[in-house]
């Protein structure tokens, strides 16, 4: 849902200037918040006891990798085309990723304890 969000936003925070883009940049913070809130609370929600640290590690590493591999490939893009939208690109397709696999993973179910 906040993939799909993202993605809804993006061409107002592009085309759009003056208090649109404040309120287009306030909607993407949202949207952006509410997935890392998640981060913090599944590993314990998902993991057993004895595993919510190696949970926490590898997701903590994969999100933390992204957050600094994606805006060194939107910057990279700005360099290469010299159009600003470009750094959008790299962004969205975090969003459709995320938007595809939320879907799908609502959709497993863990083996039972």
């Amino acid at each position: 849902m906040f993939g799909t969000i993202s993605l809804a936003v993006f061409p107002a925070v592009v085309l759009s200037g003056g208090a649109w883009i404040v309120l287009a940049a306030g909607v993407l913070g949202l949207a952006a918040a509410v997935p890392f809130v998640l981060l913090l609370a599944l590993p314990p929600a998902l993991s057993a006891p004895g595993d919510v640290h190696r949970t926490a590690a590898g997701m903590f590493t994969i999100s933390y990798a992204c957050a600094v591999i994606v805006p060194v490939v939107s910057g990279a893009l700005w360099d290469l085309t010299g159009a600003a939208w470009t750094t959008f690109v790299p962004l969205a397709i975090c969003a459709v990723t995320m938007t595809v696999l939320g879907a799908r993973l609502t959709r497993y179910r863990g083996a039972p304890a």
